[in-house]
């Protein structure tokens, strides 16, 4: 049995209001990182909606966001625009499912429209494989996915068969990835040559001069705590993955604005993994710091863990990570140039040599792209 994209095909809109933006009027890139992660576990948990593992578990199979790829800010979106998030599955591999979620932003006054957003989210598909006496889930396990059917028409084919490619490009990769242990954030995602990296590091601090003028990774440090509340959770009291997100985006956008002194915004997002649950009563602390400037954008690692009642654990579990991009924006609209990042510690050249690493790397793939 197959289930076709059109099946799990979601639309999730909203009117955006004054609580959803920056002083500016540019609604935050948590509310749209929320916005398309709803989108997308709605599409994830439709595709298996027909499966016999859905079957098997009474009808209480459901996505969880293992991990948020390729996500791109093209343009803001303003208070009083409808967002449209619009899903497709494009890949899907025996435990897990592939969606592509692209917004777009519409002045309702106008019938303008514009594509803001687009991104890829990977979910796994869970199921509980016990019920406790009072029909209360349990053992909850990953099972397998529904393949997806590919459509009939010749064009759509083509252009479904081109996404599929790079998508299992991308699954083989993480894949072989995964096998090596200790990964730090790299520029390519791909395992790290330990002793390139070294030797390349040793010649960049030997080259480093501290800037005159400038803020250090400490500088920039944020800790946002949060109880989990009903209102962030599934009917299973689990967490949805864009709750997260989004605390996420605000303590990344706190750590720039606390480097820049203006105002700042969301333009990409790398390498943001989900490894663990967040659930209802957890309380949520989100740590957040600039790592590498370049002349006109900050990239900043952003940490999430997890303290539970439920737990005899002392120490907070880490349930995600990612890399945020920000950029400041003047009062005419134009992106303006960011304060130097002033190295203090062994730490802060090892963060900054693999953001250089990734930002160049990044910068060679536009490139390619353009050609």
């Amino acid at each position: 049995m197959t289930s076709t994209n059109a099946a799990a095909a979601v639309v999730v809109a909203r009117l955006l209001l004054p609580d959803d933006a920056n002083p500016v009027g540019n609604v935050h890139g948590g509310t749209t990182l929320k916005l398309m992660e709803e989108a997308g576990m709605i599409a994830a948990t439709r595709h298996m909606s027909s499966s016999e593992a859905n079957r098997e578990s009474r009808g209480n199979c459901l996505a969880a966001l293992v991990r948020f790829d390729t996500m791109a800010f093209h343009k803001p979106i303003f208070v009083g625009e409808v967002a449209s998030c619009t899903c497709e599955i494009i890949f899907t591999s025996n435990q897990s499912i592939l969606v592509e979620v692209v917004v777009t932003a519409e002045d309702i006054s106008k019938g303008k429209t514009r594509v803001t957003n687009t991104g890829w989210l990977w979910y796994v598909p869970l199921a509980p494989s016990s019920f406790g006496p009072t029909g209360e889930k349990k053992d909850w396990k990953i099972v397998q996915v529904l393949p997806m059917a590919m459509p009939d028409e010749e064009a759509a084919i083509q252009k479904s068969m081109t996404k599929y490619g790079i998508a299992k490009a991308k699954y083989e990769m993480r894949k072989k990835s995964s096998q090596n242990s200790g990964e730090d954030f790299d520029a390519a995602g791909g395992a790290n040559d330990a002793k390139e990296i070294n030797n390349d590091l040793d010649t960049f601090k030997s080259q480093y001069t501290a800037p005159s003028e400038g803020r250090s990774p400490t500088e920039s440090e944020q800790v946002l705590c949060q109880m989990v509340l009903p209102g962030d959770c599934s009917k299973d009291h689990v967490a949805f993955g864009g709750f997260v997100m989004k605390l996420m985006d605000n303590a990344a956008g706190c750590s720039a604005w606390r480097h820049c002194r203006a105002n700042v915004v969301t333009v990409a997002i790398s390498d943001m993994d989900f490894v663990s649950w967040v659930r209802l009563g957890d309380l949520c602390t989100i740590r957040s710091k600039v790592v590498y400037a370049s002349s006109k954008s900050l990239e900043i690692e952003v940490v999430a863990s997890v303290a539970s009642a439920a737990s005899n654990r002392d120490e907070d579990t880490v349930v995600a990570k990612g890399l945020f991009t920000f950029v400041s924006i003047g009062s005419d609209g134009k992106v303006l140039s960011v304060p130097k990042l002033r190295l203090e510690s062994d730490e802060d050249m090892r963060n900054a040599y693999l953001g250089k690493r990734r930002y160049e790397a990044a910068k060679r793939a536009r490139l390619e792209g353009s050609n």
